[in-house]
């Protein structure tokens, strides 16, 4: 497996930081008073309705979390589907200074797969990488996603 260099900060303030300032402060908030993943739904489904009737996939439920963890979780861990853009981010993980590139490149490569705004689902996206850098990025990718 290719070496990801992103997930060695412990720290939520690190991610956190690629947001701007208004979802910053939301999902602060929001991770104050919840759990990460209750946190990503919470933002996920606050204002789904607002943005999920533009993409092109239909989505008859708000089951938005699961489907970007399992996408996130075919990206960091090896998926065959997508091994060039894993190819990119392993290079761009290389320094700690492009995170919010590599937050952009990954909410834009899944939010086209799953039909949500690559802005829309950034912040999910950043709680989904906290979550990894709590445990470690071989811990997570031993997880099953496929529940969901």
């Amino acid at each position: 497996m290719d070496n990801l260099n992103l997930f060695n900060v412990k720290e939520d303030k690190f991610w956190l930081d690629t947001l701007p300032n208004y979802q910053r402060d939301i999902v602060s908030e929001l991770l104050n008073i919840k759990s990460y993943e209750e946190a990503a739904i919470a933002w996920l489904e606050a204002s789904v309705d607002n943005t999920s009737p533009f993409s092109a996939q239909p989505q008859p439920e708000k089951r938005f979390f699961p489907l970007l963890k399992k996408e996130v979780h075919k990206l960091l861990c090896g998926d065959p589907v997508y091994a060039a853009e894993r190819s990119e981010l392993v290079k761009l993980s290389q320094s700690h200074e492009n995170k919010t590139a590599i937050v952009s490149m990954v909410s834009a490569l899944i939010g086209a797969k799953v039909g949500l705004a690559a802005t829309f689902i950034a912040p999910a996206i950043v709680i989904i990488f906290i979550m990894i850098a709590k445990t470690s990025l071989n811990a997570w990718c031993a997880l099953d996603t496929t529940e969901n």
